[in-house]
């Protein structure tokens, strides 16, 4: 299917976010406190519980889940519709994930970008980069497979 896509989509959505997303499984996994305390911009991280600990690995290991789905349903299926209901997910889950971060953070937070550190970053604007793209495939500028694109009957 990765060849259907058009370039920029493929090459985002095949590379790219499977590499963001390993990068978020394996920041949790072996650095648990910084991965915690980095969450959000503060002076001074407080140590994290064995709790806390464990749910920063349980969702790195769902980031590792939600690379290898990508990898296996954009290189395995021939179906258009399959791969549109899965970045229509993603898109969805890029929203509730930037929202939620911009919300901890707070207004002043959100807007004081000088104290964004590489994970908020990375929550925000790659997962902004993403969701752009994922839209502007929705929106049929890269060529086929946006809205008013055929999905193949099978």
């Amino acid at each position: 299917m990765t060849s259907q896509l058009p370039p920029a989509p493929r090459f985002v959505f095949t590379i790219l976010e499977p590499l963001s997303l390993l990068a978020g499984f394996l920041s949790p996994i072996l650095t648990p406190q910084f991965f915690i305390s980095s969450q959000l911009p503060s002076p001074s991280p407080h140590p994290a519980d064995a709790t806390s600990i464990l749910v920063a690995q349980q969702l790195g290991n769902a980031y590792l889940l939600l690379g290898l789905l990508g990898l296996f349903i954009l290189n395995t299926t021939t179906e258009l519709k399959v791969v549109r209901a899965y970045l229509w997910a993603l898109w969805l889950g890029d929203i509730g994930h930037v929202g939620l971060t911009l919300f901890a953070m707070g207004w002043e937070g959100s807007l004081d970008v000088g104290r964004w550190n590489a994970v908020i970053w990375g929550n925000i604007a790659a997962t902004g980069f993403l969701f752009l793209t994922r839209s502007l495939y929705f929106a049929g500028a890269f060529g086929g497979g946006g809205l008013g694109g055929k999905a193949k009957r099978g």
